[in-house]
């Protein structure tokens, strides 16, 4: 039986708000929860714009501090901040985790990599593909890990689902995927909130569209017979807010290597559903993820009685549930942590110039519907400007 203890990330975490108070929490979950003995996790300081607030957060998340401060493997106790930079000198962080708000994920992310700091930096990762990649440059002439946060692609749920079609051919040809994230902040939100305001960068299609867009990725531009091709185009269509952000945006990527397509849409105009809103069609039968889009938990496969027949019956539906506890930040949070441990700059399944496609995808859809950033907002200006 080994005795190598496990590798601890210590974590400084920078903006107090719902999604840090959600990885804060998850990290802090005991390691066997989920069977994890190789790595674990620390919350070595936490930074807001006021003292106060970050002794809040950590008062109200991490009172015991993460696993690795519960099991000992660390002698430190989280540290509240009243300012990033403070959170970023702190000598026991060894990775920050940025999660504030989408117009200065740019800037805060700058700040980590700068003073010498390993960096996982929340979805959107930047406001263009030209500011993600100046700051996978910093990165890589520092020697430091730098990674988007795009939780999903560390799900159970995606992985086995990536797998019964990647691998298991459980629906043959893949054809279509259909993905959707959305949720009602039309008149129910100020034109202040982050998801609407101009001067936060807001709308659909940077907050949640994300989501649609990883299934996408994970499932059609990964596939094995694609051989990571791009889509050959991506087509879009917007409808746009008083404000300037918008409020629904609809997308398509055509993967001609294996005849396939998808439709992604996200809009601030409906209920989030969870049910039905990833819908993956195949030659041979269908899967249709269960929970949420960002937040899959099971499936249900349906299998065509005869996949010849045009009008074909489906056989008795497969249900597998893979339901979790927790918010489900962890599984990325333990393979940065291997990142880490193993010395390696980039995540094999989370690379830095797919992030650099996928925010380019998102250039030319705002281009595409009119979505202009106020002045001052894009640290780096895009390549074709």
């Amino acid at each position: 039986m080994s005795t190598q203890k496990p590798f601890v990330a210590q974590w400084g975490v920078l903006g107090c708000g719902w999604i840090s108070s959600e990885f804060t929490k998850d990290v802090s979950r005991p390691m066997s929860s989920r069977n994890v003995t190789d790595v674990s996790h620390a919350i070595a300081a936490v930074g807001s714009r006021t003292l106060s607030k970050a002794e809040e957060f950590i008062a109200a998340n991490c009172p015991n501090g993460a696993a690795g401060q519960q099991t000992g493997l660390v002698d430190f106790k989280p540290k509240a901040y009243g300012s990033y930079k403070e959170v970023v000198d702190d000598p026991n962080v060894n990775i920050v985790y940025v999660g504030t708000m989408n117009v200065s994920h740019y800037e805060d992310a700058k700040l980590a990599l700068e003073g010498g700091k390993h960096c996982l930096l929340e979805k959107p990762a930047t406001l263009n593909a030209a500011e993600w990649k100046h700051l996978a440059s910093i990165a890589k002439s520092k020697s430091l890990f730098l990674m988007e946060a795009v939780w999903t692609r560390f799900n159970p749920t995606m992985l086995a689902i990536q797998k019964a079609i990647h691998e298991d051919d459980l629906i043959g040809e893949i054809r279509c995927l259909y993905s959707d994230l959305s949720m009602d902040g039309y008149k129910k939100r100020k034109d202040t909130d982050r998801l609407l305001a101009a001067e936060l960068a807001g709308g659909a299609l940077l907050d949640i569209g994300p989501y649609p867009l990883v299934w996408t990725m994970m499932i059609l531009y990964r596939h094995p017979k694609n051989g990571m091709t791009p889509p050959e185009k991506v087509g879009s269509t917007m409808l746009k807010y008083h404000t300037g952000v918008d409020l629904a945006t609809g997308f398509t990527m055509t993967f001609p290597k294996i005849n396939a397509i998808a439709y992604c849409t996200t809009n601030l105009l409906s209920q989030v559903q969870k049910q039905q809103n990833t819908r993956i069609v195949g030659s041979k039968g269908e899967i249709h993820v269960h929970g949420y889009t960002s937040r899959p938990t099971g499936y249900t496969l349906k299998r065509l009685a005869n996949p010849e027949d045009e009008g074909g019956k489906f056989l008795p539906d497969e249900n597998v549930d893979m339901d979790f506890d927790g918010f489900g930040l962890y599984w990325e949070a333990d393979q940065v942590a291997r990142c880490l441990k193993d010395g390696l700059l980039e995540c094999p399944t989370m690379t830095h110039a797919e992030t650099a496609m996928t925010m380019g995808f998102f250039d030319k859809i705002r281009k595409e519907g009119g979505y202009e950033y106020l002045p001052g907002l894009e640290k780096v200006k895009p390549e074709s400007a």
